[in-house]
């Protein structure tokens, strides 16, 4: 959990690890059996060390695809760091207006949809799926995480510029740095980040 080379020049106060990820205990935080990997633990102990040792006072941590829709870990991790700490949680279309509630009392401040480990890169589920999760959470002023592919994010880019909600895209788009600046799609995320 710690970095291999000191951090050797100024962190600015209240920096934030924006993407993290805690896997608890499994007896306490069991893994989604239709998971696609199985990760080592990632303790919240850790996390607070290796986040002292980079001078990163705040932090988002991510419900990982792990978990599925269960949000448990994240909270428990968020709970170890208190206010320095939100959320983003993975939620489905059985998860209650109530238990979002409940939620955004333990520091969520969004949701995670993850179409990249479900394989899902149909055009009309992925702009279906983004624009569901936009009205389910404008009111809530919470964002939409996006962890999906760059032909994806140029399927929804005209969404994701009139969105009403701050949109995160994770994992740098699935921009894969041996193919440049040219691959497909490319484009298009530099454009939404430039809005």
């Amino acid at each position: 959990s710690q970095p291999s080379t000191a951090v050797n020049f100024e962190v600015p106060a209240g920096a934030c690890d924006c993407h993290t990820h805690i896997h608890g205990d499994t007896a306490k935080f069991p893994f989604f059996s239709g998971r696609s990997y199985t990760p080592e633990p990632a303790l919240p102990e850790e996390m607070a060390a290796l986040h002292k040792a980079l001078r990163m006072q705040r932090v988002v941590i991510v419900t990982p695809s792990v978990y599925g829709t269960d949000n448990s870990a994240t909270v428990y991790g968020m709970k170890a760091r208190g206010n320095d700490a939100r959320g983003v949680a993975v939620i489905d279309d059985k998860t209650t207006e109530a238990q979002l509630d409940h939620l955004g009392q333990a520091g969520i401040r969004g949701i995670r949809l993850n179409l990249a480990t479900a394989g899902v890169s149909d055009p009309n589920i992925v702009r279906s799926r983004f624009q569901a999760a936009v009205e389910r959470m404008k009111w809530r002023s919470w964002h939409v995480q996006m962890y999906t592919s760059l032909s994806s994010i140029s399927s929804i880019k005209d969404l994701v510029m009139k969105s009403p909600v701050p949109v995160v895209i994770d994992h740098f788009g699935g921009a894969q740095a041996e193919r440049g600046v040219q691959q497909l799609g490319f484009s298009d995320l530099l454009d939404l980040v430039r809005s």
